[in-house]
């Protein structure tokens, strides 16, 4: 029995140091693809109607993604990680407030024009 908890603690830590190390490690790895994922996600946000429905929004991705790159650069890869996962969660919610912001105008347009419709359907015909 007392071999058995010994086996396991010669087992034990080396796993648990190994565990912790490779953990270790991987904080700090340049964060390429988060960064890359937040450039691909402003870069899409730009080119929707973020610019025109939702600029603050796209100006706090940017600057956040500009700052990621900063941070890279500086080798500060936990601070440049969490820059790139806001700045594509801003992204994305610029994105998408462009998004609602347009269909909702396409919205108005659409009411406007079926008014418009029903206007020159209940006038009566001159026979």
């Amino acid at each position: 029995m007392e071999i058995s908890v010994r086996m396991h603690r010669w087992i034990g830590i080396p796993l648990v140091c190994s565990v912790l190390g490779v953990t270790g490690c991987s904080a700090s790895r340049p964060p390429v693809a988060e960064v890359a994922q937040a450039d691909l996600a402003v870069r899409q946000a730009a080119e929707s109607k973020a610019p025109v429905y939702a600029p603050t929004e796209l100006r706090v991705a940017e600057e956040k993604l500009s700052s990621a790159h900063d941070a890279m650069a500086t080798d500060e890869y936990t601070e440049a990680r969490r820059l790139a996962e806001q700045a594509t969660v801003d992204a994305r919610l610029a994105q998408a407030r462009g998004n609602a912001a347009d269909a909702q105008r396409n919205t108005q347009e659409l009411r406007k024009t079926i008014d418009v419709l029903r206007t020159e359907a209940a006038r009566p015909t001159i026979p």
